[in-house]
């Protein structure tokens, strides 16, 4: 990890388009030559954060989907500023857009949407438990055809397949946003499902409970 100087930080920051903020202050910038720079703070003192920061797991996390096999991005350079207390993490970012903005395509949605159904099945069966999994952490690559994961500090890595229980409680994650509701009704629910299990290792047993889970999901009013 680098150390640099408030002084490197604001010339970082200048030399970048800010991508998001909030009340704490900046969160994503995009540096002129390409690259993505997100920012990570300590929310609170005492928190598993202390020993695990989430910038260290964003790294971590990064090396061990790709070694499982899963397309996400390269972290290039990490860097800490005492000044202002922020680890920066910069990386390539994958090219594409986000699931979400490439579901809107009504031509192609279909077809995409089995892509990421397969993905999620992936995901569950090598034991990637995404929290934050929601459509617009996913990206589409129209070039390669391939989805890939970004924002996943918040993501826990089991050396098993996830249990039915873990798979549920996943699958209430992604239905938190209204739009992504609204893209797997329009995809079918139970088709949704059905694509799942012929997925996953999970024994089809457990479709009635996962296809019951899912319809209760969405029927949650979402966020917007």
């Amino acid at each position: 990890m680098n150390a640099i100087s408030l002084e490197d930080y604001q010339t970082i920051v200048d030399r970048s388009v800010i991508l998001e903020r909030d009340k704490h202050g900046l969160k994503v910038l995009k540096t002129s030559d390409g690259y993505i720079v997100k920012l990570f703070r300590r929310k609170r003192f005492f928190s598993s954060a202390s020993f695990n920061p989430y910038s260290s797991r964003f790294v971590a996390n990064a090396k061990t989907l790709k070694k499982l096999g899963f397309h996400t991005v390269d972290v290039v350079k990490v860097s800490y500023c005492k000044t202002i207390k922020r680890t920066l993490v910069m990386y390539r970012p994958i090219p594409g857009q986000a699931l979400r903005s490439a579901l809107r395509d009504q031509s192609s949605s279909a077809k995409i949407m089995g892509k990421f159904i397969v993905l999620l099945a992936a995901l569950h069966d090598k034991g990637v438990l995404f929290r934050s999994i929601h459509l617009n952490n996913i990206i589409f690559s129209d070039d390669s055809n391939k989805l890939g994961l970004i924002d996943f500090a918040d993501l826990k890595i089991y050396s098993k397949g996830l249990s039915r229980a873990m798979r549920l409680r996943n699958f209430k994650h992604l239905t938190r946003y209204k739009a992504d509701q609204e893209s797997i009704k329009n995809f079918g629910v139970d088709r949704f499902i059905d694509l799942y299990f012929s997925s996953s290792s999970l024994p089809e047993s457990y479709k009635s409970e996962f296809l019951n889970n899912l319809q209760q999901a969405l029927e949650t009013e979402g966020r917007v």
